[in-house]
């Protein structure tokens, strides 16, 4: 039932649900930041990748940043032995020609960086050419311009084909769609999550520009009723990453709300979850399509994730009704998404709007 969609109106199809790959990347021990424990052995990945496109998710959504925590606290965002760039090498040279590839830029919006970064991605995969690039956070220091202009020279050189951007506000969409024509925007977007879909969304449906949705059930908070927030780690993302709606009182009656609308469906919560997303993707954008890429590093959750997709095609507007009714938009309105410094370059926040204007 997964099909290849067309994403964004530049040329890219790929598979209309993908797989994130941060949970094979930034790992802490064996266990990755929401405390799972996942097999993140060049052989494991392999098999999570060959599983994945059995199932038909061949779009992989990887980052320069998805690597083990030690790295990243030393300030290195380069592609290391422990990075998920890195694991992935051995599953992606095994099944050529059978997959999309998306990375993301994360070090700075410097043309010099944006392309160096992008060699040593290509190095660090075994690949010649990353279908999608992405910047992964916009850079304030740098006009969005100079970046896109060595996007369009990666894109000439034959190092990548399509281009993205993650967590940007409309203005700098529309600024970076005017110099390199973007084929997808990716964003948070779950019922936890829906501040796009006053202005990005929107816009997206009318340049034709797609959305790849990340943490589409809601962090793993939409897919297991029975967690206990009070319970995780210090050290789980959803509290060190300062997740507001991951710690709000009250979030777990929510969930269990829809889960017992799931039970009603006789399918699992996070699948519920996530074909929501896949149905109001689908009714929003107005034929730009959307790609939910829920993020696992075990198979099997990769394998009952895939079954969101056709439950996706049977919800009606009632179905959708209810769900909402379940977890209601105002129930997460004005919540943190990332605390501290990592809050402060997602869009609702983002500072290069109007502090460096383009110049020609």
């Amino acid at each position: 039932m997964i099909k290849q969609i067309p994403l964004g109106t530049q040329g890219f199809i790929t598979s209309e649900q993908g797989l994130g790959m941060m949970s094979v990347g930034i790992t802490m021990g064996k266990r990755d930041l929401y405390g799972k424990m996942n097999n993140v052995s060049n052989k494991g990945v392999a098999e999570l990748i060959s599983r994945a496109i059995k199932a038909g998710v061949t779009h992989f959504d990887t980052a320069q940043i998805y690597t083990n925590l030690s790295g990243m606290m030393l300030g290195s965002w380069f592609p290391t032995s422990n990075s998920a760039e890195k694991r992935m090498k051995l599953g992606l040279s095994l099944n050529r020609g059978k997959y999309q590839l998306a990375t993301k830029i994360m070090k700075s919006g410097k043309k010099k960086d944006v392309k160096e970064m992008c060699y040593r991605s290509l190095k660090a995969m075994g690949i010649e050419c990353i279908d999608l690039y992405y910047v992964h956070r916009i850079d304030p220091k740098i006009p969005i311009e100079v970046t896109m202009e060595a996007m369009n020279e990666l894109i000439a050189e034959g190092k990548i084909k399509y281009v993205g951007l993650s967590e940007a506000s409309a203005k700098t969409i529309h600024r970076a769609h005017a110099i390199c024509p973007l084929t997808c925007v990716q964003m948070e977007w779950s019922l936890y999550s829906r501040e796009l879909e006053d202005e990005i969304v929107p816009l997206c449906a009318e340049l034709g520009i797609g959305i790849v949705a990340y943490a589409p059930m809601g962090r793993g908070l939409l897919a297991d009723a029975s967690l206990d927030p009070h319970k995780m780690s210090r050290m789980d993302f959803r509290k060190m990453g300062g997740v507001g709606y991951a710690v709000k009182e009250d979030e777990r009656n929510l969930a269990k709300s829809l889960e017992t609308l799931a039970e009603q469906k006789n399918v699992p919560l996070g699948t519920l979850s996530l074909a929501w997303v896949h149905k109001k993707g689908r009714d929003a954008l107005d034929g730009a399509g959307v790609v939910p890429i829920p993020g696992t590093g075990n198979p099997n959750h990769m394998e009952e994730n895939a079954k969101a997709v056709a439950l996706s095609y049977t919800l009606n507007d009632e179905d959708m009704l209810a769900i909402e009714t379940c977890v209601p938009r105002k129930a997460m309105e004005n919540l943190p998404r990332y605390g501290g410094a990592l809050g402060e370059r997602v869009f609702t926040k983002e500072n290069n709007i109007s502090i460096l204007e383009w110049k020609e």
